[in-house]
C-alpha cells in the first residue's frame, strides 16, 4: 500500500475553521431581549414572536450598525440550576 502525501484528501487547506463568538448577556423585557454590542457599544433588540423562543439558552445576534456577530445569553437560562439533595 503506497501513501501518497499529495492527495487532496489528505490536505488541511479543506478544513473549516470554527469561529469563536463573543458572548453578551441579554435582559428580558416581554418578548424582548435587549443587549449591547461588545464592539461598538450599540443598543439592539431581538423580538420574539413567539413565547417557546425566550427560552432558548442561546441564540445568534448581528449588531445593527456594525454588522458583527455574537451570542445572545438568554437571561437566566445559561445558569446552572442548582438541586439541593435535602
Amino acid at each position: 500500500m503506497n501513501f501518497n502525501p499529495g492527495h487532496k484528501h489528505l490536505k488541511n487547506d479543506t478544513m473549516t475553521k470554527l469561529s469563536l463568538k463573543q458572548e453578551v448577556i441579554g435582559t428580558r423585557n416581554g418578548y424582548v431581549i435587549r443587549f449591547t454590542c461588545p464592539s461598538c457599544f450599540h443598543d439592539n433588540a431581538i423580538i420574539n414572536k413567539t413565547p417557546k423562543e425566550c427560552y432558548r439558552e442561546t441564540r445568534d445576534a448581528t449588531c445593527h450598525q456594525c454588522k458583527k456577530r455574537s451570542a445572545v445569553l438568554t437571561p437566566g437560562m445559561y445558569e446552572k440550576k442548582v438541586y439541593s439533595h435535602v
